[in-house]
């Protein structure tokens, strides 16, 4: 899933968990951290504290305006690269 250094790509291995990829999906989906709990099904104390972890993975705020647009950036760069739409 998510490589351990920050600004690592969300396919590496040695992430915090299996769940690292299905979190941020529904993250960069969702407008609430609620929402995005209830979309994976786990209780939003849970999605706070996977939201924490992966903070510090990738490097930046999950939970800003900015930051979750850069995360709906990175999984558009990564579903395009990963469909060889991209170099």
């Amino acid at each position: 899933m998510l490589g351990a250094r920050p600004g690592s790509p969300p396919d590496q291995a040695g992430g915090p968990g299996p769940w690292a990829l299905a979190t941020l999906d529904a993250l960069a989906g969702n407008l609430s951290l609620r929402q995005a709990a209830a979309a994976l099904p786990v209780h939003h104390s849970t999605l706070q504290a996977r939201v924490g972890q992966l903070e510090a993975v990738v490097g930046f705020p999950l939970t800003s305006a900015a930051g979750r647009n850069r995360l709906y950036l990175a999984l558009v760069l990564r579903r395009l690269h990963r469909s060889g739409n991209l170099p």
